[in-house]
């Protein structure tokens, strides 16, 4: 149904392209009028309000006829290419942007492919323009008109335009060129071919007639059922090439049959090379089955940039002797994806064997959560995993039962190139942060080259994340699982559980939890990044007992590691507003405490009030170390009172360090220096605070004797 704004953005659209229909632009590809107004509507006709909104009409015709200029001349199957930066003298206008313009014939995957291909060299696409221009052209390729969308007299064209991140580097932009190219290449030969890879596909189906000695013949019906169920629009047909399997000496070797390769694989068909069977190849040869379904090592240049889908076909003599293979690349299409596995020939064979061995049924509790287990199981994991490796992750997923812990499930490829890795992390622990670290771990692990992820979050208490390390060709890593899991687990355990384990530790089992119910997620992460669990628990008790308590703010002198002598930490505790440092610094410096710096942090309590946490770096004046231990109760009782206005504001105040006073003393002997003033002797009281500082013995001396 269509809202009223969509009705007034469509309309606004209309307007638009109207005044560029109206603009007085003409072509010098198209003598006629209404040919150029035909273009036009054809080249606008599907392009977004918002691209088109706040643009000048009369640079956007001109825009699309410099497009129709550059495509004037073309035969069919040349595709022609251009990147530029616009300019006022060549173009008639200038642009924030860099423009790729392509005019093709009309075929899948272009837009999709070169997009993907922009991104490779990690630029950004931020408008993309991509008509179907129905174009009519004579013998030379010349363009003489252009005709109504779908007309027979005429052949319809793909005119493409990208607006990407500018780029001024002549270099990078050519690179972008030949990437290009090279991608509009693909595209071509994988369109050219793909009915006739479809139809190898089909054929091969019936290749399957031997087979190795002792194949279960259920295997064998399933996987030419799986190959026709491919190429009916479940497969995206890429590469195709036969390989015949032949023996020199003690080496086998898969060559390749001239003139058997199909799109992108006939690129290199001179250049092909026979392959030398590995070991891990030479188990996958014995394996009593027909087909190899796994990952390429490569990107897919054409539709979306995902690793290719490997399909290969084993090929068998009337003695079950392996005598070569068919070879099929390509991308599982979405609705491949979307599919229940129970309707996928080879898939609910597997599926089958996966209950039998868990000694599960199906229609019971469990064998319900079994099979919700495999139907969001990663698609291409279903395809590559043996029916042992499927058994054992999905039953060891079914049992750990939504519980709140890590778990790791491990697949090696079986020729050595990645590792799929399975891994099950508590949901509101997950982050693309905690995500990073699991890649970084695994890589490590591994001895990766590279790593690829997915993430699945659903309404399990388990975020499941799916990473491939791949690794360096032929290499085994040796990895204990029970340690990567353990690694993994300390990932992602937060500074709350931290917290946590500090509580219970300081506090006991039921005041711990408590407390960190009250306060385990109430502070900042900068405070987070600062201070430790173990230094929180002391915080906490600070904040509870003001809470209980009522009191508006309270304050701690403390100890802390890697401090320089004289240096010492300052607390002020603070609820619904933090001390102002017009407060704070004039007292503290009195006290004969320079402040260095001070690190504020706002908490957020579950009653809603604010809580302010305030840590000063202070100096002492002296320079020596100070005994925190021993002047703190005094320091922040007289810090206290001056704050209150129980107690003055002055330099005397830096006895309670020096002398180890506190501020009632203190305050005598400012009664002293007072009455001193007023007996009219010549000294100032800054003068006798001086002299008291700095023969802070005899200060102490004087206020014991008196």
């Amino acid at each position: 149904m269509t809202t009223k704004k969509q009705r007034r953005s469509g309309d606004a659209r209309q307007r638009i392209v109207d005044a560029i229909l109206a603009t007085p632009s003409s072509s010098r590809t198209l003598s006629k009028k209404t040919d150029t107004r035909r273009f036009l509507q054809q080249y606008f006709a599907n392009v977004p309000f918002e691209d088109l909104e706040g643009r000048s009409e009369e640079i956007m015709a001109r825009i699309a006829l410099d497009h129709l200029e550059f495509g004037a001349v073309r035969r069919h199957g040349q595709p022609l290419l251009r990147i530029y930066n616009a300019n006022e003298k060549e173009h008639g206008y200038v642009s924030p942007f860099t423009f790729v313009e392509m005019v093709n014939d009309d075929m899948p995957f272009l837009v999709d492919s070169v997009a993907a291909a922009i991104n490779r060299r990690n630029f950004a696409v931020h408008i993309t323009v991509h008509p179907i221009i129905a174009v009519r052209r004579d013998n030379k390729g010349k363009i003489t008109g252009i005709a109504a969308p779908g007309s027979t007299k005429a052949r319809s064209e793909s005119f493409i335009r990208f607006a990407i991140t500018r780029e001024t580097d002549h270099k990078e932009l050519k690179a972008l060129e030949r990437e290009i190219s090279k991608v509009l290449s693909d595209v071509r030969v994988a369109v050219r071919d793909w009915g006739a890879m479809r139809e190898k596909m089909r054929e091969s189906s019936d290749l399957l007639e031997f087979g190795p000695k002792g194949a279960d013949p259920l295997i064998r019906s399933e996987s030419q059922a799986l190959l026709n169920w491919m190429a009916d629009d479940h497969f995206t047909f890429l590469g195709y090439r036969e390989y015949k399997l032949v023996k020199r000496g003690r080496k086998s070797l898969l060559t390749p049959v001239r003139g058997t390769a199909l799109g992108v694989l006939s690129h290199n068909e001179g250049k092909a090379k026979a392959i030398e069977l590995t070991p891990e190849m030479e188990r996958v040869k014995r394996a009593r089955d027909w087909l190899i379904l796994t990952k390429a090592n490569s990107r897919s240049t054409v539709h979306r940039s995902a690793f290719l889908d490997y399909v290969g076909i084993k090929l068998y003599d009337k003695n079950g002797k392996a005598v070569g293979e068919r070879r099929f690349i390509g991308l599982l299409t979405s609705i491949a994806y979307s599919e229940s596995p129970m309707n996928i020939p080879l898939l609910r064979h597997k599926v089958s064997q996966v209950f039998e061995r868990a000694e599960v049924r199906e229609k019971g509790h469990r064998g319900k959560a079994l099979l919700h287990i495999i139907e969001t199981y990663p698609r291409e994991e279903l395809f590559q995993s043996s029916v042992s490796d499927l058994t054992r992750t999905t039953v060891g997923i079914l049992n750990l039962q939504d519980r709140q812990r890590v778990r790791l499930f491990l697949r090696r490829d079986p020729f050595n190139r990645f590792y799929s890795c399975l891994v099950f992390v508590p949901r509101e622990k997950y982050t693309t942060a905690v995500r990073r670290k699991i890649e970084a771990l695994l890589t490590d692990a591994f001895n990766g080259v590279s790593v690829d992820s997915a993430v699945q979050i659903s309404e399990s208490a388990l975020a499941r994340v799916h990473i491939i390390v791949r690794t360096p060709d032929g290499s085994e890593a040796r990895v204990n699982i029970d340690r990567v899991e353990k690694r993994l687990a300390e990932v992602v355990v937060t500074w709350s559980d931290r917290l946590r384990a500090e509580l219970l530790a300081v506090f006991g089992t039921d005041e711990g939890e408590s407390l960190h119910k009250q306060y385990g997620t109430v502070f900042p992460a900068g405070y987070q990044e600062d201070t430790s669990p173990k230094s929180a628990c002391g915080d906490i008790r600070t904040i509870d007992q003001m809470l209980r308590n009522d009191m508006p703010r309270s304050v701690d002198l403390y100890d802390a590691e890697q401090l320089e002598p004289g240096e010492m930490r300052f607390i002020v505790y603070s609820l619904d507003a933090p001390i102002a440092l017009s407060d704070a610094l004039p007292i503290l410096e009195r006290m004969g405490a320079a402040v260095h710096t001070e690190h504020p942090y706002e908490l957020k309590l579950k009653t809603g009030q604010s809580f302010w946490i305030q840590d000063f770096h202070l100096r002492h004046e002296s320079g020596n170390c100070v005994d925190v231990d021993l002047v703190s109760d005094r320091f922040e009782e007289c810090f206290m009172a001056v704050h209150s206005g129980d107690a003055e504001n002055d330099g005397l105040n830096r006895l309670i360090v020096s002398a180890g006073l506190d501020w009632r003393e203190v305050a005598l002997l400012r009664c002293y220096a007072k009455h001193t003033l007023q007996l009219g002797l010549p000294f100032s009281q800054s003068y006798m605070e001086d002299v008291l500082v700095a023969h802070s013995d005899l200060a102490r001396d004087m206020v014991r004797q008196f």
